[in-house]
């Protein structure tokens, strides 16, 4: 078995070399994620509403991370995606990200977009030109 520097340099291990640079910022956004979607769900238990399909949507919650995202907790989790890809460099896993963020687009926020739309009305619609999708 190779030492984990030595796997890194043979890309036919199904490992690319980005140099050091991917280690450094794959626990940036590691750390981010966690502090991030920590503080998107503390959100969610303070304001005492569903998180999960099925779960009863009280109210939107347009303040902390909202703020700034309609869809922190996506982009925290494509955060963390990409920061696992950084620190495993993985050659499917980090060419594969796109096809995470069309996936979690088309099978996650366009679906609860209509949702909040149907459940929030002239609210929501105001919510969505004020913040935007991602960042």
């Amino acid at each position: 078995m190779l030492p984990t520097n030595e796997v890194s340099r043979h890309p036919g291990a199904g490992q690319v070399d980005l140099g050091r640079w991917r280690v450094a910022l794959g626990w940036l956004l590691v750390l981010l994620f966690i502090g991030w979607n920590g503080w998107s769900l503390w959100l969610f238990a303070r304001r005492q509403t569903g998180l999960l399909p099925g779960q009863p949507t009280n109210v939107m919650i347009e303040e902390g991370p909202y703020r700034l995202s309609r869809n922190p907790v996506y982009v925290g989790l494509l955060g963390l995606y990409l920061g696992l890809a950084l620190l495993i460099p993985t050659f499917w896993g980090l060419v594969l990200f796109p096809v995470a963020v069309v996936l979690i687009l088309w099978g996650a926020i366009r679906p609860e977009e209509r949702f909040l739309h149907e459940r929030f009305g002239a609210q929501y619609d105001d919510y969505r030109r004020r913040v935007r999708r991602w960042f």
